[in-house]
């Protein structure tokens, strides 16, 4: 489901998030699945395969995967409503892999990360998913950026 039109890195990130999808529910290796899917879309989109974007694409998958445990902590805290095994599963890998991005980017900005999750949200999930997904990472941001704030002061 890549759309080549958009820019590369929305579309590593698409490959990430299908590979974490795979993951979730088939049990599979997600790097094993995000080198499947690169080398699947590498012949139609050169650009993704590059060094640096499939680099960075790896890197976010293995990132979600390295702190999943943490990552699944800020979602059920945020998401009280809607426990992570009930969550639908695409909705809780977007939000695994902006949480990651917030975590791990200092220097992305908060607003870019929801955006790129919301419209992954559109692109892949159901008719609630892009403001479920805006709610969860509106509460995570603010509580990371407390977090932030503590640890500096």
């Amino acid at each position: 489901m890549i759309d080549t039109t958009d820019s590369v890195l929305r579309r590593v990130r698409c490959l990430a998030l299908e590979a974490l999808y795979e993951a979730d529910t088939a049990g599979h290796d997600a790097e094993r699945a995000y080198n499947r899917r690169l080398h699947e879309v590498a012949e139609e989109d050169p650009e993704v395969a590059k060094p640096g974007p499939a680099g960075y694409g790896r890197g976010m998958v293995r990132g979600v995967m390295r702190m999943r445990e943490t990552i699944d902590r800020y979602i059920a805290a945020a998401a009280t409503q809607r426990p992570l095994d009930a969550m639908p599963v695409i909705d809780r890998n977007i939000l695994r892999l902006a949480i990651w991005e917030l975590l791990s980017d200092n220097a992305a900005p908060v607003g870019a990360v929801v955006n790129e999750a919301v419209e992954l949200a559109h692109r892949y999930g159901g008719e609630a998913s892009p403001g479920f997904v805006n709610a969860v990472l509106h509460t995570v941001s603010e509580r990371i950026r407390g977090q932030r704030k503590r640890t500096e002061g």
